[in-house]
Order: structure tokens, then sequence, then C-alpha cells
């Protein structure tokens, strides 16, 4: 009697799973329904099958709650096999939908970010908002004199050819810039750079690299307005790593899992895996990057100094001096090693100079009225009080030491007759 039960029994749930669309041991559906949905309905009802005897199962069904899911073979029968991840569960499925679900509109901000603004000034320039290049006899008006743009009647109109070129160059600086700083997030992701190292080289050649393509923009002066789309996109990208949901149960890292550009960024250029940092000092330094362009663009040095000193300068003091440093650190700041603030004035002196003459040797700025050696000499002057600016256990390097450069240049290099 009970092993007529048994058999009773056994027929029935073999008759239930054939119902569903499942196949035991080898039987063939007849008209199988797909697997997504039998995997979806088994998900909800927490309906689990147990192994067939050609999957490695005993002849007697034992039932355990282990989850299967429902995958097509070859022939085109349905079989049930067991999930790879058994320590998986469907809260934490139903988390990483909603992560991914809320990560997509993060994405698709800095790309909508960059479209608008470049449309916005664009359309700007093309309505005469931006002013175009300056009068010769006018001569440079001032930014504030400007302010709403083109209400000055100082500067020639912008016309489409600039607005092409202008807006050509901003798209070829956005690429660059990525380009640039992928390449260094993916270098330190995959383990051939430290990530300290990273963050460092990102700061010290990130300027460098945007100035040198200056002298493809116009000489319209609502130029810089284009060129200021770079920094602010990238202080957006920083500020979507900064504050990105993809981060960890441990507070302010990401998940290593995640593949967005946002958390490579934030690994790249965070001392201690923190993505927060990337609020911190390099939000700083995009910031005085985007004020510097718009503020003093190609019409000054005091611009082109203070942004090498703050970026070559203080980013080679720090690879230099954790490397060479160890053994010659300064009595009264044991963070900071006379190699490390030699660098700086070698890094500080050869950035300034080296743009500076760039940029008047391409006629994107105007020749200063100093002979080759004053300007040297200038400039390591301005290289070496910086340098001890740096010292200084106070305020942040990227506030303090650009606005010291941008001072001493003020003071030291003018246009000269």
């Amino acid at each position: 009697m009970a092993r007529h039960s048994t058999l009773i029994i056994l027929s029935l749930l073999l008759c239930a799973a054939s119902h569903r669309g499942i196949i035991l041991g080898g039987a063939r559906q007849q008209q199988p329904r797909s697997p997504a949905f039998a995997t979806t309905r088994r998900a909800q009802t927490g309906q689990v099958h147990p192994p067939s005897k050609e999957e490695g199962g005993t002849s007697a069904v034992r039932w355990r709650r282990r989850p299967w899911v429902a995958s097509p073979s070859s022939d085109g029968m349905i079989i049930s096999t067991r999930m790879s991840d058994t320590s998986s569960s469907s809260s934490k499925e139903d988390n990483r939908d909603k992560l991914a679900f809320y990560d997509n509109p993060r994405r698709l901000l800095l790309p909508i970010s960059a479209l608008l603004s470049l449309s916005l000034a664009s359309l700007a320039a093309i309505t005469q908002r931006l002013p175009g290049p300056p009068i010769d006899d006018a001569g440079i008006p001032s930014f504030w004199g400007t302010l709403p743009f083109g209400v000055l009647g100082s500067c020639d109109p912008y016309t489409p050819s600039l607005v092409l070129r202008d807006a050509s160059s901003t798209v070829l600086c956005i690429f660059g810039a990525t380009l640039f700083v992928k390449t260094i997030t993916h270098s330190a992701k995959i383990g051939k750079i430290e990530p300290r190292d990273s963050r460092k080289i990102i700061h010290t050649l990130s300027v460098p690299l945007f100035v040198l393509l200056w002298p493809l923009f116009s000489d319209a002066y609502g130029a810089r307005v284009f060129a200021s789309i770079v920094p602010m996109l990238n202080a957006l990208r920083l500020y979507l790593a900064g504050t990105g949901g993809n981060n960890n149960d441990d507070g302010g890292g990401y998940d290593q899992n995640s593949n967005s550009v946002e958390s490579e960024l934030a690994d790249a250029i965070s001392r201690s895996g923190d993505a927060r940092e990337s609020l911190g000092g390099p939000f700083i330094y995009v910031l005085v990057l985007l004020f510097s362009t718009l503020l003093f663009w190609r019409d000054t040095p005091i611009g082109i100094v203070s942004l090498a000193t703050m970026a070559c300068g203080d980013g080679l003091a720090d690879l230099v001096g954790r490397r060479l440093g160890s053994s010659n650190k300064w009595s009264f700041n044991r963070d900071k090693s006379m190699a490390g603030s030699a660098a700086f004035v070698v890094g500080s002196f050869v950035g300034s100079y080296g743009l500076i003459y760039w940029l008047t040797s391409t006629g994107a700025m105007d020749a200063l009225g100093l002979s080759s050696l004053e300007l040297a000499w200038r400039i390591l002057v301005i290289a070496v009080i910086s340098a001890g600016v740096e010292l200084i256990p106070a305020g942040d390097d990227n506030f303090t030491v650009p606005i010291s450069a941008a001072i001493l240049s003020a003071c030291l290099l003018s246009y000269l007759e």
C-alpha cells in the first residue's frame, strides 16, 4: 500500500512538473514555455526541483531546497540545472537591478551636460551674446566689462567659422581629456600604476596637456567660454565619482565589481580608497582650472604660471618626495622633503616657462616685453617662493599654491613695451 501511494505521489509530481514546462530524467515537453518565464515563475513561487539521475542525482528522489533554473539544451529540450552561485538571494538580485536602474541616469548626465553646455555656448556665440575678436585699437576688454556678453562694441562679431572652430576645439579637448583620464584610471585599476601615483600623474599632466591645445581656439574673446566647458565637465565627473550610487557597505568606497567610469576615477584619485576624496583636493584643483580659464585665459601669463605651479610643481613634489625624500625631511615639516621641494621648483619653472613659450610662439598669446633671460629668472623666483608656501602646513595646496603664484606673477610679470 505504501509503495502504491509513493508511485501515485511521484506520478502526480511528474505530471505537475511536465505541465509547468520542465522535463525531468530526459522526457520531452510538448509545448514548453520560455526559459525566462519559467525562471521568473519559480523565483516568485520559490519552487525548486531535484536533480535527475543523469545529472548525478540518486534513483530515490529527495527534495532539497536549492535554487534551480531552467535552461534550453542543444536539442531544444528544457532541463533543470542548478544555479552557479547558490549563495545569492533574490533580495541581492533585486538590489543589483535597482542599482543598475538608478545608475543609468547618472551615466547619461555627463554626455547630456556636455551636449547642453556646448549647444548653449554655440547659441550664445551665434546670437552675438559672446564677444568675438577684440578690435585692435580698443584693446582686450576686461572680463567684468563684458557681462552680459555682447553689450560692448569693442569686439567684432562672432562669425560662424569662429563658432565652428571653437566648438570643434572644445570637442577635441573633451575627447582628449577623457582618453587621458581613462588611460590612467584603467592602468590603476589593473594594477600597473599605484592609485596614489595615478592621482599625481593626473594632477601633474592635466593642466599642461589642456593648455597645449589652447592655440586651437580662435582669438575671439568668447573662446574662453568654450574652453571652460572642459574643466566644468571634469568637475561634474569628480562630483559623480564622489557621490556615486555604487558605494559599498563600508561607506565611502565604490563596489569593486562596478565597471562604471566614475568608480575607476574614484579609485585612481583617492589616497585611501574613499571615493569622497574626489570632492576634496581634486575638486578644488578643477575649480581653480575652471576659474583661471574664464578670468585669465590667454590674456595674461598670470593664469598660466599659477596653473603650472599648482599642477607641475605640486605634482612632481609628491612623486619625487615619496621616492627620494625619506632621508632629507625638513625639520619644521616632517611631511615634506628637500627632494620634493627641489622637484617643485623644477616642475614649476619648466611648466611655466614652457607653456608661456608655447603660447607666445604659436601666436595664441601676445609676446611679453621681457627677454628670455629676464623672464626665466622671474619665473624662477616665483617657483622658489611658491615652494616655500607649499611647505607651510596650513590650508590646501590646491588653494594656497596657485593663489600665491598668481599674486607673484601679477607683481613680477607684465606686458612691457
